[in-house]
């Protein structure tokens, strides 16, 4: 009697499967434990197969996910389809290469122990074994067909993706150069316009001062004109009146007659009365006193006039002048320098904070700025001691140190913010640069020049005291209208403001003008 048996269908099959398999029982059979044994070892490489053929189908699940939902990144975009799509088509080459080989390598060694084992068995026995490695074989090969398709499929989609947001990325970035470029073109084209109408305003603007210049240097000297004629017109009226009273002298004990002069200066022929000409010579004093300003003293109703001439008095001011000015310049410029070259190494080490607080180069500044402004000082009190000035008190410690802190100021604060951008650039050691390059210039030596000539200034208004000084237009340039209208006020006394408001030089940036001693 034959026990029933499940029979093994053809088709693919399952760990399962070939775990519950039973045989019909003969004699003269196989041995059930061994087949059994044998069952058992072909079910869990079955179901090994199926654990890895399930790992297989869920890395392709992934894959297909990521190449329908890729995660793009614009700075690694080039790289990344490259590296990606060649890791794919690694790992599924490596994947199908084991599948195959193991499978290979599992049904050879299925074949060579069934042939061993059952190298006796019946006909029928080695027809169902033979069945199952054929079965095993054909499944092995579908599933790595159907892997290796599966990773052409997927990586050819992702070349092709990868391709086409290359070609999308490459397009937006061209269309943003072109952008950007027009923008560009247009900033450029609007700044050159704004410079040629500046340019135009400016050199409108430097005609229109030097024609008031002209004008005003033209009314200083028709009033310096007529100051002389009147002078003229007062000693000759005088010396008129005592040339008749001179020819005259029986007259004398007699009530005494004035002369009257005529519109031109000379004695007319009408008499006139007693002190009408000393009225007539101070209501010309008045008027010469009205046109100097009320700010100057009685002195300066005589015309303004110095025995050393204006130019020369300038060219000693800048002798002097220039040895303190150029000691300024260059401790400045080396404060900077030094500077410099600590923020640069504080950059390459990143250490600590690397730009130090702005009171801090404040006081460095001002700290290499007092001794060579405590020269120009020195150069100003002898210079207005070699005028005739009394020797005053001059400059003190702590007028020169405002001095020198208000240039530091001058300097630091615009540095200071000009580094603070330049650290939070993309490249801060070109724009360190660049910021300290801007500094070093004709920039920094206009502002010494303002600073040595401010502590020069005060030294001689210091020295002169009580005295008057008078302002004297100087520089390479035409004056300004306000230094005109200083030069043009004549003496006033040390201390207080000239028309513009300053009391001494410098009126405004880059002014070279110089207050000198009266005499």
């Amino acid at each position: 009697m034959t026990e029933e048996y499940s029979s093994i269908s053809s088709s693919r099959l399952s760990a399962s499967e070939v775990s519950r398999a039973s045989f019909a029982v003969v004699r003269r059979g196989f041995e059930p434990r061994e087949v059994r044994a044998f069952l058992d070892y072909v079910g869990r490489e079955l179901e090994a197969w199926e654990s890895r053929e399930a790992e297989m189908r869920r890395l392709v699940s992934v894959a297909e996910d990521r190449a329908a939902n890729p995660v793009i990144n614009e700075a690694d975009l080039t790289a990344a389809l490259g590296v990606q799509s060649a890791e794919i088509l690694r790992t599924a080459h490596a994947e199908a290469a084991q599948v195959a080989e193991e499978a290979q390598a599992q049904a050879r060694q299925m074949i060579e122990e069934v042939q061993a084992r059952i190298s006796n068995a019946a006909v029928e026995a080695e027809q169902r074994a033979a069945a199952r490695v054929g079965d095993a074989e054909v499944a092995a090969t579908q599933l790595t067909n159907e892997a290796a398709i599966h990773a052409e499929r997927l990586i050819a989609q992702a070349r092709a993706d990868g391709e086409t947001l290359v070609g999308r990325a490459r397009e937006q970035g061209r269309s943003m150069i072109e952008q950007a470029q027009e923008v560009r073109a247009s900033v450029l084209a609007d700044m050159n316009t704004r410079r040629r109408t500046m340019h135009l305003q400016i050199e409108q603007l430097r005609a229109a001062r030097d024609e008031i210049a002209r004008s005003v240097i033209a009314v200083r000297d028709t009033v310096d004109r007529l100051t002389m004629e009147l002078s003229n017109s007062d000693a000759t009226a005088r010396a008129a009146a005592e040339e008749v009273a001179r020819r005259q002298p029986s007259q004398a004990t007699s009530e005494p007659e004035s002369i009257a002069l005529d519109d031109e200066g000379n004695p007319s022929e009408e008499p006139i009365e007693e002190g009408l000409v000393e009225e007539l010579f101070a209501k010309i004093r008045a008027g010469a006193r009205d046109d100097s300003g009320d700010s100057a003293p009685a002195a300066s109703a005589a015309p303004p006039m110095s025995s050393t001439p204006v130019d020369a008095d300038l060219m000693a001011r800048d002798e002097v002048l220039a040895g303190p000015q150029s000691a300024l310049a260059r401790k400045l410029k080396r404060i900077l320098q030094d500077e410099q070259n600590l923020l640069l190494d504080r950059v390459r080490s990143s250490d600590g904070d690397m730009l130090d607080d702005e009171p801090t180069l404040i006081q460095r500044i001002a700290g290499a700025a007092v001794d060579p402004l405590r020269d120009a000082a020195d150069a100003g009190a002898t210079f207005a001691i070699g005028r005739g000035a009394p020797q005053g008190p001059g400059l003190s410690h702590d007028a020169i140190g405002v001095i020198a802190r208000a240039l530091a100021v001058d300097v630091a604060g615009p540095l200071h913010r000009r580094l603070a951008e330049a650290l939070g650039s993309s490249d801060p050691t070109v724009e360190i640069n660049g910021a300290f390059r801007e500094w070093r210039g004709s920039r920094l030596e206009r502002m010494s020049g303002d600073a040595a000539v401010e502590t020069f200034s005060a030294a001689v208004i210091g020295v002169v005291g009580d005295g008057t000084v008078r302002w004297v237009v100087g520089g390479p340039s035409a004056p300004c209208p306000d230094c005109a209208d200083n030069g043009l006020e004549g003496l006033v006394r040390a201390g207080t403001t000239f028309p513009t408001g300053q009391v001494h030089p410098p009126a405004h940036g880059g002014c070279r003008c110089a207050v000198i001693p009266a005499r």
